[in-house]
């Protein structure tokens, strides 16, 4: 099988009509899809970092500041609309990396607008509209970006380019949007920060849209046809429950960590000093390193061995309850914890990519990873639950056992690189 979008008998052309095609430089391939994920992270953290706490400042009702993410939302729970879109003849003939180009360009419109209104209470349906459109764009972005590493990075390299993709998205949230962008807002005012985001936003825009094209398609595919290759599959229904319980202590663990804080006696601004920072470093540290290893271990084994590992290190941690009081010990369990969070991660993205028939890349891969999205439905809730039954030692116990158990359970089912036919 072609690890080429579609193979011979789904497109003509050999997508070399841009200068980012899959015989260019593998380090031009990977830097145009982290560009495209570098927006993401910076419109995440904006939101996070920025955002609600300027309209919070600006006396904007809580009821309406969680209106406005809570509307912003839907489009990523809608995402799965965008699959058939870029596997449709029309979007393919155009090319991943033009829609991708094209949905940052109005990212970058949209974030222009959100500058010249004011976090007031009189501009929140201003706000509230631009915020939903900037996210349907984004939602689309995503979708097109993930289409793109297909066509872009054959099945030996899709470590890699996971790696640098989710070390892009957390470049822009924390170093961009967090570090950067957070300093000119505090200094110069929320449209000034704006404007700097929307102008980097629209440079990898116009770069994406310059450099890439891809292959021409000839045939369609649809929601329905991709789903029924997964459901008609043994191997496809492994796939969907894997992806759906891999992530589910993360989520728990990440749900619960405020309170975790406040059982620490760590004030809000203590949590950001002693956290932010750290957490950075190690995410880019794991996935630097895991630029270097998933590939050449093996996406399967990688899931495998990441899994159990982050496993151990909360069990771990739960086991060493008397050192909590110390700061110094519990970053460098965040560190750990992130770093090593990050080759489970990059792991499992390749193997899901691995997984995903290039006929139907994008709306499949969309299934995939919105399986990985279905535990923040419902865990936080459990997370709640844990921690008033159990306490923290025994959230941060079970969450280890649970991770051990999903590593046990990738050897068991044999996840490796097979695609669902």
């Amino acid at each position: 099988m072609s690890d080429a979008v579609g193979g011979p008998d789904t497109a003509r052309g050999d997508g070399r009509d841009g200068l980012v095609h899959r015989e260019a430089p593998l380090a031009a391939r990977v830097g145009v899809l982290g560009g495209l994920y570098l927006v993401q992270g910076i419109v995440w953290g904006f939101g996070g970092l920025l955002l609600l706490p300027r309209l919070a400042a600006a006396g904007v009702p809580l009821e309406q500041q969680t209106g406005i993410f809570a509307l912003a939302g839907l489009p990523w729970v809608f995402k799965l609309g965008w699959g058939p879109v870029l596997d449709g003849a029309t979007a393919r003939r155009l090319g991943a990396g033009r829609v991708a180009a094209l949905a940052t360009a109005v990212v970058a419109a949209a974030l222009l607008a959100m500058a010249l209104l004011t976090p007031a209470a009189d501009h929140v349906a201003g706000l509230a509209v631009a915020w939903l459109a900037l996210n349907a764009a984004l939602s689309l972005q995503d979708v097109s970006t993930d289409a793109l590493a297909f066509d872009l990075v054959p099945a030996e390299a899709r470590g890699r380019a996971t790696a640098v993709m989710l070390a892009g998205h957390h470049v822009g949230a924390e170093a961009l949007a967090g570090a950067w962008v957070g300093g000119i807002v505090a200094a110069r005012g929320l449209p000034s920060g704006l404007i700097v985001l929307a102008g980097v936003a629209l440079v990898v825009a116009v770069i994406v849209g310059a450099t890439t094209r891809g292959p021409h398609a000839v045939r369609e595919a649809s929601l329905v046809d991709a789903a029924r290759r997964i459901v008609r599959s043994r191997r496809g229904w492994q796939m969907l429950v894997f992806a759906t319980l891999v992530f589910a202590a993360d989520v728990l663990t990440s749900a619960v960590s405020g309170q975790w804080f406040v059982e620490l006696g760590w004030s809000p601004e203590d949590a950001v000093a002693r956290v932010v920072g750290i957490l950075l470093v190690g995410n880019l540290v794991g996935y630097a390193s895991a630029i270097a290893i998933v590939d050449r271990i093996g996406h399967g084994r990688v899931v495998q061995v990441a899994s159990a590992s982050l496993g151990v290190v909360w069990l771990v941690f739960a086991a060493t309850r008397g050192w909590w009081a110390e700061v110094a010990y519990v970053q460098a369990f965040i560190v750990v914890q992130s770093c090593v969070t990050a080759w489970l991660y990059v792991a499992t993205h390749a193997v899901l990519m691995d997984a995903t028939v290039p006929e139907v890349r994008a709306t499949q891969f969309a299934i995939f990873t919105a399986c990985l999205n279905l535990p923040r439905v419902w865990v936080p809730a459990v997370g709640a639950w844990a921690v008033g039954g159990l306490g923290f030692v025994g959230t941060f116990a079970a969450c280890g056992a649970w991770q051990v158990g999903i590593g046990l359970l990738a050897w068991a089912l044999g996840i490796a690189a097979r695609p669902v036919r």
